[in-house]
């Protein structure tokens, strides 16, 4: 039995741990097993940030079935603020999303169904990544995107706290439109375009004077997921930093394009980033 005299006070000791657990999450497991006091402590750590992969150094690679079983606690399902469900997950994906409601970033890298908009929908979402081919019974891969309406994407509008919504490829001004009309907390629109691509600015002039809509190279997927994971500086706040010099006036406000020098491994073939 310790000795309470040589015990350190509970809030330093809470500390400690703490600072341990941001400084390698990979340890947090091991941490739990030290006292109750210290899984109580650390259990929301650890399950802020959910991956099933490793995409991120030095972070807990969860495994499907075991986290599956865990999410079913709703005093655990409401840690999980950030989540990467990546195809690992398979046949639990549903239960995952149905479960973990508090999520305010989500990143799918498969393709969003229909029947996922139910589970978003009651989430305080946002931001949203993935790819949304399959999201919307009406859209296909052979659609002429340039001619797409915006009855095709109105679904967007079923997820109440969309601020933020990117686009990876050029879509129609109808799409564009659409979305700041019927998405009413959507802050910012931004369309993503790869570097050494020309995209045609005389389309999207019409938002020339709309501080929402910017236009920004497209940055690597699961790398600015990581950055913005661990709220640094990715390209949704690089975006927010233009459009409020646009607002201010250090930057003319007809001033949309934002020219950087990234590269990319997006898939052009129809993802979407929201959030």
């Amino acid at each position: 039995m310790s000795d309470p005299e040589h015990r350190l006070p509970a809030e330093l000791e809470h500390k400690i741990f703490e600072l341990a657990a941001h400084a390698h999450s990979k340890s947090i497991p091991t941490l739990l097993l030290v006292a109750r006091r210290v899984k109580i402590w650390l259990e929301p750590i650890l399950y802020s940030m959910v991956v099933f992969c490793d995409l991120i150094d030095g972070h807990v690679c969860f495994e499907p079935v075991q986290f599956s079983s865990v999410i079913q606690s709703q005093e655990i399902s409401e840690h999980v603020r950030r989540l990467f469900a990546s195809h690992e997950l398979g046949p639990h994906l549903d239960l995952v999303l149905a479960s973990c409601s508090a999520v305010q970033n989500l990143a799918l890298d498969s393709s969003l169904w229909p029947d996922h908009l139910l589970f978003l929908s009651t989430m305080p979402l946002r931001r949203l990544s993935t790819a949304i081919a399959n999201a919307f019974p009406a859209i296909t891969l052979m659609d002429r995107l340039e001619d797409a309406l915006w009855e095709k994407w109105k679904g967007l509008a079923l997820i109440p706290n969309l601020t933020h919504l990117a686009f990876l490829m050029q879509k129609s001004l109808a799409i564009f439109q659409g979305a700041l009309d019927a998405c009413p907390a959507l802050q910012v629109l931004v369309y993503l375009y790869f570097k050494g691509i020309v995209y045609e600015k005389i389309h999207l002039q019409p938002f020339a004077q709309d501080t929402r809509f910017a236009c920004i190279p497209a940055p690597p997927f699961a790398s600015d997921w990581q950055i913005g994971a661990r709220d640094g500086d990715d390209f949704w706040v690089r975006t927010e930093r233009f459009i409020a010099q646009r607002v201010s006036g250090q930057i003319d406000r007809g001033t949309f394009v934002l020219q950087e020098d990234f590269m990319t491994h997006f898939d052009p073939s129809g993802s979407l980033w929201a959030g």
